[in-house]
């Protein structure tokens, strides 16, 4: 489950998504899109792939007044007879951009799950805003029916990147606290630290998740507690 964000903002909002997009630009219009390749899929410290590698892709329009939608996909693999292999996000936003580096991004995004067997569907929609300050970002994000559960969730993120002095690395850090216990019964936490630099239209992450709080009853919701444990994912991406 990953969240997209306008690409012109989207670097390092997120924990656990590259969502860096080149754009072509056709007078107020663009679209972009990028492929990547990672070592785990980690989606808010938790990984999706039973911490195996993910293929992603994305595709991006969007208007010069700040409207955009696109869709985002990946493989995964949740270890259970569910039928699903694939998740394909769809999303529509807008952007407002205000004076001395601000910004407010709300997003709506459907969570889809295609090849669900009968009882293991878990399709859902999210709400998500997100306000920046020059290099400071903090998100919220709300669904009324987290992961199909007919309950709400929320999740607070706040992060940062800052430039490695006069390297072209970036450095990137972030904590989000996964409110899920009206579904789950309990919450947890997750971290993110990771180090990022471009080559042009290619570029590589190499980041250090964690979590806390994954107690009994968030494993018995969202997987094993091997999947939350602490890991360091490599993520190389081609942006079209």
């Amino acid at each position: 489950m990953a969240q997209r964000i306008a690409p012109a903002l989207c670097a390092g909002l997120l924990a656990g998504m590259a969502c860096n997009v080149a754009q072509a630009q056709y007078g107020d219009w663009w679209y972009g899109g990028s492929v990547a390749l990672t070592s785990d899929y980690v989606f808010r410290g938790v990984s999706q792939t039973d911490e195996g590698i993910a293929l992603q892709g994305s595709l991006d329009f969007g208007h010069a007044s700040g409207l955009y939608a696109g869709a985002w996909a990946s493989n995964v693999d949740f270890d259970a007879p569910d039928g699903i292999d694939t998740e394909v996000d769809l999303y529509v936003g807008w952007t407002l951009e205000f004076a001395n580096e601000t910004w407010l991004d709300l997003q709506l995004v459907r969570y889809l799950y295609p090849g669900a067997k009968q009882g293991f569907g878990i399709n859902y929609n999210e709400f998500i805003a997100a306000y920046g300050f020059r290099n400071i970002t903090a998100t919220l994000a709300y669904t009324d029916d987290y992961i199909n559960s007919d309950e709400s969730a929320l999740y607070y993120h706040l992060g940062a990147e800052f430039p490695l002095g006069a390297t072209e690395y970036t450095l990137a850090v972030g904590a989000g606290l996964n409110d899920i216990s009206n579904a789950a019964g309990s919450d947890y936490w997750d971290y993110q630290v990771g180090v990022s630099r471009s080559w042009d239209a290619i570029s590589a992450d190499l980041s250090y998740y964690d979590t806390s709080g994954f107690d009994e009853d968030v494993q018995d919701f969202l997987g094993p507690e091997k999947w939350a444990d602490a890991r360091v994912v490599l993520t190389f991406s081609w942006e079209f």
